[in-house]
Formats: C-alpha cells, structure tokens, sequence
C-alpha cells in the first residue's frame, strides 16, 4: 500500500506505538511520530503523510492542511475533535474521524463513582480521617441514592451507559438532548425533558455532550441558578462547557451543593486556580475514559480506522461524511 500514517504530538501513554506500527505494517502501512508543538513542526515534518493522527495538540488548522497535499484523513485519539478544523477539512476534501467508542464504559463509570462519592461525601470524610479527626455528618446531610434523581445533559453512548448503571441502583434518570429524535430517549429508558426542567429536578446534572460553538459555556450562571441547592453537578465531557468562574460562585454562594469535575477550562488546572481550594468539589485529572481495556480498545480502533479507510475509502467513524463525494484523490507514491 506504501502509505504513511504520522502521529502529530508526543501521546505519552502509548510511546513508543509498538503495537500501532506492528498492526500497520501488516497492512503495508508506515507509521511514524512527530513529537510537533507548534503548526509549524506539522508542516515541516508530515509533508508525505496520508494520514495524521492527533492526540491533544498542535491545532490542525486549514494552513496546516492546505501544506500538507498528502494528507486524505485526519483522527483524533477520542471522541472529541475540537482540535481539528473540521470545516476547513471538508473544504479541501479531507476526511476527519475520531475514535466514537473510546472510554463508553469507563466513562460513564468514573461519572457515577463521582456521583456516589459527593452524596455519599467519600472524599472529605476520607481527608478528615487521614488528619486524625472523626467527622460526623450533619444531621440530614447525606442523602440515600435510591429515589434520587440523574438529570443527563446529552443521552448518547456514554450517557445511555451512564444511564443503565444508575438505574442499576434506584436513580430516576431524565435526560436532554436535542441531536436524539422525537421520543428517542425512550429506546435508553430515559424520561425526556426540557433543558430547564432538567436543572429544576435533578439531584446530580452529568454532562454528556461535546464541546461546540452551540455548547460552548451553556452551564452559565443561568443554568446553575434553576439547580436545586442540594443538588450536585458533574462534568466527564469538556471543561468549556461550564463557564468556570459562574461555577466558582455558585459553588462559594451555595447556589448549588457540589461539584465533581474530570475537565477543566484549562489543562492541566491550574495550581492556584479557586477551584482546588473548594472543600465541596472532587477533582481529577481529566481520566475518566482511562483503563487498561479502554487504552487496548482504543488503538484497535485508530488502526482499524485508518487501515479501513486506505483500503476501502471510507470508514464508519468519519464525522464529517459530507465530504465523501469530494474526497482527495490518493497522491503517486514517490
């Protein structure tokens, strides 16, 4: 096949791609990593590469792919893609996919450890411990998590798995997402509700839907002002998608009760950022979709993907399928 795949930045995780250069090859595929920081390392170090692969950073912007002539099919390591300029690609005939399945279970699995551990207040408990004390809970502080209610700010793969296990253990589950046909959260046994109403009556709000100009900062002071003060909010998603600093004060007002937070506006979070200061949030490091399996799933499906599309033309995972009858043409190998 003679064709190249080039890792764009440096994926710590999977260095050195033992198993994505082996896979490849059986296909007669190059791969090759790039280590790139800047725009400018893309286009001096992929200039033969028919597919790029990306995992946080640089942007793929349109200067990026009008330098690069090779270049057929952008993938995202994940199921975000903000980092790619998604237009721009389909403008110039190149096809952007991502990696739709990555983390489902895990994902929905870290939202509701979270979820458990704000009502159940593991985390503060559990550092009173380690400084000698022997807290008690103040007297109707903790709540019992059967009858309660999970509001599901976007029901797709991970807010349907989410969905599943929380009802699992006797949460009423509501749901709102406009991208899901009439009647849609039916097929996942989630009531259908208004954006306003979710706020209104749900004891924990996860978020479950990717970042876009549409999402960007929708959990505004607005949102956060129709939730119920003994209610909790959790973000697994995209840290832009909370207006960070409305969060802070409704957080510091009582506004609403807690939060349990895996992304950030900022990557990594700053160390002086008020949010580590807040004794009603959990904090982790942007680590939801992580575990042995998901890692193992996940380079199966970049592989396959990519191995997919030069063999076929095509693959399930492009996000962009309007550009299909304008592909790029495959360039002479030289």
């Amino acid at each position: 096949m003679n064709s190249r795949v080039f890792q764009v930045d440096d994926f710590h995780p999977l260095v050195p791609y033992t198993y994505e250069t082996a896979r490849l090859a059986e296909a007669g595929i190059s791969f090759d990593e790039g280590f790139c920081e800047t725009p400018e390392d893309v286009i001096a170090k992929a200039g033969e590469a028919d597919v790029l692969w990306l995992a946080w950073a640089p942007p793929i912007d349109i200067e990026v792919l009008e330098a690069l002539p090779k270049v057929r099919l952008v993938i995202r390591w994940g199921i975000g893609f903000e980092q790619i300029d998604v237009d721009a690609a389909t403008a110039l005939g190149i096809a952007v996919a991502n990696a739709p399945t990555y983390g489902t279970e895990d994902v929905a699995e870290h939202a509701l450890a979270l979820l458990l551990a704000l009502e159940r207040r593991i985390v503060e408990f559990g550092a009173s411990m380690r400084s000698g004390g022997w807290a008690t809970p103040e007297t109707g502080s903790i709540r019992r998590i059967r009858g309660l209610t999970l509001g599901l700010l976007g029901v797709g793969r991970i807010g349907a798995a989410l969905a599943h296990r929380a009802k699992g253990i006797g949460l009423n589950v509501i749901g709102y997402d406009p991208y899901r046909p009439q009647g849609g959260l039916a097929d996942v046994d989630v009531e259908d509700v208004a954006l306003d109403e979710l706020a209104a009556r749900s004891d924990f709000v996860s978020i479950h839907v990717p970042h876009t100009q549409q999402t960007d900062g929708m959990i505004d002071a607005g949102f956060l002002g129709k939730m119920r003060d003994d209610a909790y909010l959790i973000n697994t998603s995209r840290g832009k998608i909370i207006n960070q600093g409305d969060l802070v004060s409704a957080l510091r007002s009582g506004t609403i009760a807690g939060a349990g937070l895996d992304v950030f506006d900022t990557e990594p979070l700053p160390g002086d950022d008020p949010l580590r200061s807040l004794a009603n949030v959990i904090l982790t490091p942007h680590y939801a979709g992580y575990s042995a399996q998901s890692w193992a799933d996940l380079r199966e499906e970049m592989c396959q993907t990519t191995i997919g599309f030069l063999t076929t033309g095509w693959a399930s995972t492009i996000v962009n399928p309007g550009v299909r009858d304008g592909l790029r043409s495959a360039a002479p190998s030289t």
